[in-house]
């Protein structure tokens, strides 16, 4: 029997160009390259999932995120790909539930998680933000504008806080807001991509 697989070869050479990514008091880094010592060290193994940790907007959140005053004790990670922003947020102290829509993401989340020694405060599951039923003290979400704008609804308002990121420039940012029904506050950018926390009244 033949069996169709998806061609993954462009994804294999991509790890060979993989480097350490600092982010506040976080330190991003594949398997095969140590990070620099004073920071929370984020072991990923992005596999064939998106998130390596390289993308300007994830490391704003990192930065956000790594800001938080006082922890959240609970976090929902939206389109948690490699989980970069769960695990962050569980060395933080937080309990996570992250979801993704892509199996691979998932996968990748579940193995990260348990290689940086936080599998058992992280739930993942294959879900959209409409299986987040109940509130959290924080959300993050670092997904493009047009998928703030299609989960923003499903979103109950009991949410209060969000992360976002995944935006590029301060209209798209401002959209995100509005589509959360929420205000900006402590907005970061690098190189066009913006994260700002949002707050809800």
């Amino acid at each position: 029997m033949v069996e169709a697989v998806a061609d993954t070869t462009g994804l294999d050479t991509a790890r060979d160009l993989l480097a350490v990514e600092l982010a506040g008091r976080f330190a991003v880094h594949p398997p095969w390259l140590e990070p620099p010592p004073g920071h929370d060290a984020i072991e990923i193994d992005a596999g064939h999932a998106f998130g390596s940790g390289s993308h300007p907007s994830t490391r704003l959140a990192l930065e956000l995120l790594g800001a938080r005053a006082p922890t959240p004790r609970t976090v929902f990670d939206i389109g948690c790909g490699t989980g970069v922003l769960a695990i962050a947020a569980a060395r933080l102290g937080a309990r996570v539930t992250a979801v993704d829509t892509d199996p691979a993401a998932v996968a990748a989340t579940r193995a990260n998680a348990i290689r940086n020694g936080v599998g058992d405060r992280i739930d993942v599951a294959l879900a959209s933000a409409g299986h987040l039923a109940e509130a959290a003290d924080l959300v993050t979400v670092n997904v493009t504008i047009d998928i703030h704008e299609t989960v923003a609804p499903s979103l109950a308002d009991a949410h209060r806080s969000l992360i976002v990121a995944g935006v590029l420039g301060r209209d798209q940012l401002r959209r995100a807001a509005a589509a959360y029904g929420a205000t900006i506050a402590d907005p970061l950018a690098d190189d066009g991509w913006m994260a700002a926390v949002l707050t809800r009244p």
